[in-house]
């Protein structure tokens, strides 16, 4: 060989070399790989970003794992807003509303976008979608809708929604849910059961918290209150129905407030999924919390020998010293338990697919959730399409019966009986010749 031939084959191999090092890591989709999201927070409460593997280590049941790749904004992100439509929240849900517009610039075109919302049933206004204008529209169109008169179960609401995400989500996709509440609550408080079922969805809750909508309530006993909630606030007096009772302080972790409201927990329950918590009343709350959501961290690991398909398992996630050196006072924010994917072997190899825990013997509702509480009618009712005629209501008997695609379909037409009582219908041919002219 020419030694300017072997020059350039070495020059090259170099290049091919360099290449394979620069290119992200590829998993095959037949292999037991979990992907846990963590957000890094420092003293100020500022996401940092740039961090590496080796800015991390994960325990899986205590043992040292490796980090095969962390991934922070190359995977799309499926978002699900979940808006409490009971009464006291109009005013919040307006002006999330007035800012999805400029805070939805933080996503990008892959990612989608679905909104739900929430009283005492939960509704799914519109599917995942990757448009901005539709999302726009849709939350115009809902304050048009909704009456924000009723009550509230935020606990059911939480629950559709990680079932909606599990099941409409992309896998590969980095799942969130944003909810808006005043986290006041009329039905059972579990946090233990809706944790679950967020792992199961393998999604991450965002709060956007309105301590202070219970005092919007008396909108006429309060006229210099809350924005919206008196005769000279910019809404116009908006009356939003009975008050809810109130004896505490506005904490919004912090157990029952009335006599016949509690809170649902919603904050403990977001820091459990590895999510944050910001109060809806701040400028940039919405837009502040989609940002965060994309600088999140995805570790990827293999699930350890000796897994058990469907087995929850506990994790940790810390800084490693290097950079705890650089940011002392950082705070990882992390879900702590996964469940293993459905098919693993003992190397950790298997389908990657997540395993489905069923009820024994329950039928009837879609979702397979077993801390979702059996209900008579689905707690998720779809809001029909405009294009269709029909009423709007979303609690109007249409809608709260089971899906389009879960409905019978229409019978066949029964030919008439020619000899059944009454008129017959006269055919062509019965029919006299028409006059001459």
């Amino acid at each position: 060989m020419r030694p300017f031939e072997g020059l350039l084959l070495l020059v090259g191999l170099a290049g091919l070399f360099q290449a394979r090092a620069d290119a992200p890591v590829v998993f095959r989709s037949d292999v037991s790989l979990v992907r846990v999201d963590a957000q890094v927070l420092d003293r100020d409460n500022r996401a940092i970003t740039g961090l590496t593997p080796r800015d991390f280590v994960l325990y899986d049941g205590g043992r040292p794992q490796k980090i095969e790749s962390v991934d922070s904004e190359n995977l799309p992100v499926d978002l699900l807003l979940l808006l409490d439509v009971s009464a006291s929240m109009r005013p919040h849900i307006e002006r999330i509303a007035a800012a999805a517009h400029e805070a939805m610039r933080q996503l990008r075109d892959q990612d989608r976008v679905a909104i739900m919302v929430f009283d005492r049933q939960s509704r799914v206004r519109m599917g995942f979608r990757s448009s901005q204008s539709s999302v726009d529209r849709e939350l115009e169109r809902l304050l048009d809708d909704e009456s924000f008169r009723r009550g509230t179960d935020i606990t059911l609401g939480l629950l559709d929604a990680a079932d909606y995400v599990r099941r409409e989500g992309r896998r590969e996709a980095r799942k969130a849910i944003v909810i808006v509440t005043d986290d006041q609550t009329e039905r059972n408080r579990d946090v233990e059961g809706v944790s679950r079922a967020l792992t199961r969805a393998d999604a991450v809750l965002c709060a956007l918290l309105a301590p202070d909508a219970i005092r919007s309530r008396g909108a006429c006993r309060n006229p210099g209150g809350y924005p919206g909630g008196g005769g000279n606030g910019p809404l116009g007096g908006i009356i939003f129905g009975p008050p809810r009772g109130r004896s505490g302080g506005g904490d919004p972790g912090g157990g029952a407030t009335g006599s016949r409201t509690l809170s649902a927990g919603t904050a403990e329950i977001a820091r459990e999924s590895g999510g944050d918590t910001m109060q809806v009343g701040d400028a940039y709350a919405l837009q502040d919390t989609l940002a965060r959501i994309r600088q999140r961290y995805a570790l990827h690991f293999y699930v350890p020998p000796g897994a058990r398909a469907g087995e929850q398992r506990e994790i940790e996630v810390e800084l490693a010293d290097s950079a705890r050196n650089r940011y002392p006072a950082a705070e990882v924010l992390y879900r702590r338990a996964y469940y293993a994917p459905a098919s693993v072997s003992a190397n950790g190899s298997g389908s990657g697919e997540p395993a489905v825990v069923t009820r024994s013997g329950e039928s009837g509702p879609a979702s397979d959730d077993p801390d979702r509480p059996r209900l008579r009618r689905p707690g998720v009712s779809p809001v029909p399409d405009r294009s269709r005629q029909g009423p709007l209501d979303p609690d109007s008997p249409s809608n709260t019966s089971a899906s389009p695609t879960t409905q019978a379909a229409p019978s066949p037409a029964r030919a008439p009986d020619p000899n059944a009582p009454g008129w017959r219908k006269a055919r062509p041919d019965d029919l006299p010749p028409p006059p001459q002219l």
